[in-house]
This record gives structure tokens, C-alpha cells and sequence, in this order.
């Protein structure tokens, strides 16, 4: 059998992630499966094992350059065809799809480009509508990473609708204990933490959707309640908010690093891991009000290190039901249940500058009892994703999609 995957491009972002884990996992399972990565350009390092096809997404018939690229699979996994950044693409995909019908093709939707309005002139350019985006052809078969994702493809009146998570890779989340103090040491020489100080990471990029200015509110309140911890966020992002940020942690004396560990880390192109970061944290904080997937619900636990922050029922009702106790975290309108940024902002500056309301809210929230209940969940809580999560079980789960796909 010949998996192809299709993709923009793999580079070290989530996708490639999922990719890579799948098919580290299906190798494991089933080790005469062939695999091709399509894609351009590729700035991550393809498995040896695996080949690597160049695709020219400028060509003018894109179709028929997909159509090449992918001749000889049995199955082609085009990942994330809906996003809303390359609308010729989307396109061709559709096309592609509702003109090869004999070929067997999954569209795996990690975003949807109805959450990114700002993207909608360009593409109606392609589409008079965005549902009109997906092929209807009986070829295709929809993943999604999500019962939640899922839900809103019915809505559309799509079927072939299945859920198969991202994984993790168990051995990825350890590290040992030389590597953790030498990162913790590279971080006090470059100032991103100081000695004694405890660590509360936030492994993302700044963005709106992260709601960091939540996490300095929840920094703030432990510290008011004799905690020592600095806030490190690790990835930067350039735009008005990292700034807007920085400005809230300087003006209400909340330690705060922003984009500063990035380049110790190797999504950074350093040397260390997100194992190496959790084990020199005390803390994982998640304040996101929106996810596709959630790797930060899950992956802590594994490392060992207890996680606070805020629940997304739509996305953490997935992992409940597969045994993970969130209920160290609180519910999602305790502060807010806003959509709208600038609502969430102005709620975060209005308790940060009254000491009554942040008295208020530390007893509404209780952290510390939180962090104590975060705490005596770590080990089970990492049973239940190594049952579930674990990427030998989940390229199980795609591999029997993909069987089922052949047989049908």
C-alpha cells in the first residue's frame, strides 16, 4: 500500500506534527506501507524511509499537477484543504477530487476557514460560497481531530465523517534531568527567568484566540497570594498585541517573558525540547478560548507537570470521555465567555487594576486548591492518554479508515 500526503508545505508546525506521527505509527504497524510527502516547500526533515515529491503550486493546471504528483498511491491524505490561506489550492483539491473519482481521498480538516472572516474577500474570488469548498464526490472521506469539528461537517450536510485525534509520541515528552538544567540555566544567563524564580510555560504563539492576557492575570493572582512565578510564553509573533502584552505585564508588575525561549527551542531550531521546558516547570497554563486540537490539555500530564488554565468544553469533551480528569481547570465563563478580544482585554485590565475584585476572584478561583487537584491527577491522567493518544493506537484508527476506504 502507498499513503500520499499532501500538504503546502511541511515545516515545523502542527500539521507536519500529525503527519509525522502518523506515520511514525503506521510504520510500526504495518511495516510494508510505502509513503510519499508532497508538498512545497519543505523546510522539516522527511523520514528517509519515505519520499519526498516536489509540487509546483503555481503551475496553471494545478489539477493535473496533483494529478501527477500522486498517480501511483492508493490513497492521498490532502491535510488541511480548507484553511482559507491558498484558495487556488482549495480549489484545485475539489476539482481534483470530483474528477478522479476511481481515486480514494481524505481530506483531513484541520481548520476551517469560516473562523478567519479577514480571508473571505479573497476567497469568494474561487467560491461564491464557503460550503462550497468541499468535494461531494463518494470518493472522498473527512477526518477531523474533533467530535466538535465533526458536528459542524454534518451541519453542512457533508458525510463520510469520521474522528481521528493528533497524537503524541510517548518518548518525544521525557527528558532527563541534565537536559532540563541545562535549559534552565541557559534561561537565567539570558534573563528570560531569574534564580528562584518558578516557571509558569505557555508553549504557544501570541495570538489573540491564546488570550494571553488572561495567563498574566492568573500569574498575577498567585503571586499576590505568595507565589514567585514568571509567565513564559514561548513563541513570538509580530503584531500589535505581543505588544499590547508586554505593555499589561509591565504596568501591573507581572513577570512575563514573550517570545524569548523561542530560539532555545527546537521548533526554534535550538537544541532543547517542550519535554525539557515542562520539566522545568511548575506549572502548564492553557487561557486559549479556541482550539482545533489541544495538545496542551494532553501533554503535560505525560511530562509529569500539572496543568491550570481554562477549560474548552467543545474541544476537552473528547478527552473526558477518554478518561482525562480537567477538573483542576475552571469553567470557561468564570472570567469571560467572550468572543471578542477587545471585551476580553478591557475584563482582564478592569481586575488587575482593583485589588478587591482580584481578592474576589482569587477566592472565586482557588488556584492554589486547583494546582493541588492538577497536581494528584498527573498519573492518572497520563494513563489515559498513553491508552488513547499514543501514536501507534491513533495511526491504528487511520489505518482501519483507510482499509475500510479500500474495501469500499
Amino acid at each position: 500500500m502507498k499513503i500520499c500526503f499532501l500538504h503546502y508545505y511541511f515545516k515545523k508546525d502542527g500539521v507536519t506534527r500529525t503527519v509525522l506521527n502518523n506515520v511514525r505509527g503506521l510504520r510500526e504497524q504495518s511495516p510494508d506501507i510505502e509513503f510519499v510527502f508532497v508538498g512545497n516547500p519543505f523546510n522539516e526533515a522527511i523520514p528517509d524511509y519515505a519520499e519526498k515529491r516536489i509540487i509546483n503550486w503555481e503551475a496553471e493546471d494545478l489539477v493535473s499537477e496533483i494529478e501527477k504528483v500522486s498517480s501511483d498511491s492508493d490513497v492521498l491524505i490532502i491535510e488541511n484543504p480548507v484553511v482559507g490561506i491558498y484558495p487556488r489550492a482549495t480549489l484545485a483539491f475539489k476539482e481534483f477530487a470530483e474528477k478522479n473519482l476511481s481515486k480514494k481521498i481524505i481530506y483531513r480538516i484541520h481548520d476551517f476557514i469560516d473562523d478567519r472572516p479577514h480571508l473571505s474577500e479573497e476567497f469568494r474570488k474561487f467560491f461564491k460560497d464557503i460550503n462550497d469548498v468541499y468535494p461531494k464526490s463518494d470518493n472522498v472521506h473527512f477526518l477531523t481531530l474533533t467530535s466538535f469539528d465533526k458536528g459542524r461537517l454534518l451541519q453542512k450536510g457533508l458525510k463520510n465523517v469520521s474522528v481521528i485525534p493528533n497524537s503524541i509520541v510517548e518518548s518525544n515528552l521525557y527528558t532527563s534531568e541534565e537536559n532540563a538544567k541545562k535549559l534552565r540555566e541557559k534561561f537565567e544567563e539570558s534573563g528570560i527567568v531569574k534564580p528562584g524564580e518558578k516557571i509558569i510555560s505557555y508553549p504557544v504563539r501570541v495570538l489573540r484566540r491564546k488570550n494571553i492576557e488572561e495567563a498574566i492575570l492568573i500569574t498575577k493572582l498567585l503571586n499576590n497570594f505568595g507565589g514567585n512565578h514568571r509567565l513564559i510564553i514561548t513563541v513570538p509573533h509580530e503584531d500589535d498585541y505581543a505588544e499590547e502584552i508586554k505593555s499589561l505585564a509591565k504596568k501591573h508588575d507581572v513577570p512575563c517573558s514573550i517570545g524569548e525561549a523561542y530560539k532555545f527551542l527546537d521548533y526554534g531550531k535550538g537544541e532543547f525540547t517542550t519535554a525539557d521546558l515542562f520539566a522545568i516547570s511548575d506549572l502548564v497554563i492553557s487561557t486559549s478560548i479556541k482550539e482545533g486540537f489541544g495538545f496542551a490539555f494532553i501533554e503535560p500530564w505525560v511530562s509529569g507537570t500539572p496543568l491550570i488554565g481554562r477549560n474548552i468544553p467543545e474541544i476537552t469533551k473528547d478527552f473526558e470521555e477518554a478518561g482525562i480528569d480537567l477538573s483542576a481547570l475552571y469553567d470557561n465563563s468564570v472570567l469571560h465567555n467572550s468572543k471578542n478580544p477587545e471585551e476580553r482585554m478591557s475584563k482582564v485590565k478592569t481586575f488587575l487594576s482593583d485589588n478587591e475584585k482580584m481578592d474576589q476572584l482569587q477566592t472565586l478561583l482557588g488556584l492554589n486548591k486547583r494546582i493541588e487537584k492538577s497536581s494528584s491527577l498527573i498519573e492518572k491522567n497520563k494513563e489515559a492518554v498513553l491508552n488513547n493518544y499514543n501514536h501507534i493506537h491513533v495511526a491504528g484508527k487511520l489505518l482501519n479508515q483507510i482499509d475500510f476506504m479500500l474495501r469500499n
